[in-house]
């Protein structure tokens, strides 16, 4: 089969594209607290990440040892495992802003990680940028509005367009730290759109399956050894991309049993395997169940 016609691109005028967008967040303790000038908040840790913003007043927060005086309109980054206590740094108390999350996104969390920086004051570029984002939330946060589905979504665009301007800022502080790293994220991330292809890869009618595309292939056409390509991918994804691809197609296996009423033979040939015995045996490995089991627990679940 002409692969410039099994990929749509014969006849095709223009075409521009961005990797799958996969990410799943979770947002804890979303609040605004306004304190006395008596508050503290003693020296603790946790699994999340954190977002502190103060909207009136002055706070000292130390965080690892090295105090900040975070002034109104200041935006700080608290990592899992810093080490961060806070007491009042004006005689009227302050308010602020604080939301702890986790992400499920490799090379975001790459990023938040690897960069020093954790205080953004309100007066530079990127403070001016985040504030209106903060200060909506904050305003959200503060009103008397049901919390319905609307209200979700609203909650969850902000957060989304706050680790944006996050990312923007992080980015500009790495390339500082060290310039010679961004290529490194630029072939991850290409290696990474591979990868989706390749689980997403489509069953087409009346023509011979190729089969999908081996990492190895993935390396040679990106000009780079196997081995090479497997550092990269796992400096930036924390996994090998085999290791990688595999959990992408666990995720569309259990997706596809959890919320839809195809049959698992339909299933098994969507996700490229041609023996439904082998996807079974390898849907077992991965979840300890039989796809017939996995989907008869689910959609009991479902009903209760």
């Amino acid at each position: 089969m002409d692969s410039s016609l099994r990929t749509g691109q014969k006849n095709s005028v223009m075409e521009q594209f961005i990797p799958d967008l996969r990410s799943t967040h979770y947002i804890s303790f979303l609040h605004v607290r306004e304190v006395n000038a008596d508050w503290v908040y003693p020296s603790h840790e946790h699994k999340q990440y954190e977002i502190n913003y103060v909207l009136k007043g002055c706070q000292i927060i130390y965080i690892n040892g090295k105090a900040y005086h975070q002034q109104a309109g200041d935006f700080a980054l608290i990592r899992p495992g810093d080490i961060h206590s806070s007491s009042v740094g004006s005689p009227e108390g302050f308010t602020y802003l604080c939301l702890h999350f986790e992400l499920d996104d490799r090379p975001l969390l790459h990023l938040l990680r690897t960069t020093e920086l954790s205080l953004i004051p309100g007066t530079s570029p990127d403070g001016e940028s985040l504030k209106p984002l903060l200060e909506r939330l904050a305003d959200w946060v503060v009103s008397e509005q049901r919390f319905d589905l609307t209200a979700r979504a609203l909650v969850q665009s902000l957060f989304f367009q706050i680790i944006a301007q996050l990312c923007v800022t992080l980015n500009a502080s790495k390339d500082k730290q060290d310039d010679n790293k961004l290529p490194h994220w630029e072939t991850a991330h290409r290696i990474e759109s591979y990868i989706q292809a390749a689980a997403k890869q489509p069953i087409y009618h009346g023509h011979p399956d190729q089969g999908r595309l081996l990492i190895s292939q993935i390396a040679r056409r990106l000009g780079i050894s196997e081995s090479h390509c497997n550092r990269l991918f796992k400096k930036v994804y924390g996994i090998p991309p085999r290791q990688y691809l595999s959990r992408m197609i666990q995720e569309e296996a259990m997706r596809l049993l959890r919320d839809t009423t195809l049959n698992i033979d339909h299933i098994s040939n969507l996700l490229g395997y041609t023996d439904i015995a082998h996807f079974s045996r390898q849907f077992k490995r991965w979840t300890g169940e039989s796809p017939r089991s996995y989907r008869d627990r689910q959609t009991n679940h479902a009903s209760l």
